[in-house]
């Protein structure tokens, strides 16, 4: 991921980069370094000056720019979700349209984005598992889990407004069942991908959510 250094080559508009412009590429190229780091070989692996060095700059800068480990650890897991919930605002279309099929989109779209990184999505699960024993990471990953399950939920409560999903279905019960069993899938597929059919898995379980959640069933 090295920069090649070839300053007579830059067009006139690298030249003319302000410094914040140029510390604000600095960063993301460290912060996607640390994010290759950390699905590569863990979270407590990573280093900032193993970031710096990745990244093509000098093993010092990361701590210039970010501080300590623990602080860089914090915006990777930030950048990590603010992704995530950038590219589920950019999803198919119909997934914020409310209602069951775009519930049903949401289950997909989830899936699908999420195996198209092995490499963001390990990172991403050290994140999580983290947070267990890092009070600092709690709070955002706290966040997270309850934005990703609202969604869910206000889905259901739209679909269940439009006689789509059963009155006595409970959203934000099924909404984090939703976050966990996508979630559970996903790490288990980055542990064994030969076993686990993802095409297999989504289909039957967006079929299961149909029947389960049915009218006709009261």
């Amino acid at each position: 991921m090295a920069l090649e250094s070839q300053p007579e080559e830059r067009p006139a508009r690298a030249l003319g980069r302000t410094q914040a412009q140029r510390r604000a590429e600095a960063e993301q190229r460290i912060l996607l370094a640390a994010v290759d780091i950390i699905a590569e070989r863990g979270i407590d692996q990573l280093t900032l000056a193993e970031a710096g060095e990745a990244a093509g700059y000098s093993r010092a800068l990361p701590a210039h720019y970010f501080g300590s480990r623990e602080d860089l650890i914090l915006a990777v897991a930030d950048h990590l979700v603010q992704g995530y919930r950038s590219r589920m605002e950019e999803g198919p279309p119909g997934v914020g349209a409310g209602g069951l099929e775009s519930l049903i989109a949401r289950v997909a779209y989830y899936i699908d984005d999420n195996r198209q990184s092995g490499s963001r999505l390990k990172a991403f699960h050290e994140v999580l598992n983290a947070a267990l024993n890092r009070p600092a990471l709690a709070p955002a990953i706290a966040q997270l889990d309850y934005e990703s399950a609202a969604g869910f939920s206000r889905h259901i409560r739209a679909a269940i407004r439009r006689g789509e999903i059963r009155a006595d279905v409970d959203p934000d019960a099924e909404g984090v069942l939703i976050l966990s069993t996508l979630r559970g899938v996903m790490r288990q597929w980055l542990i064994a991908p030969d076993r686990i059919d993802l095409d297999a898995i989504r289909a039957e379980f967006i079929a299961g959510l149909r029947r389960n959640w049915s009218p006709a069933d009261r």
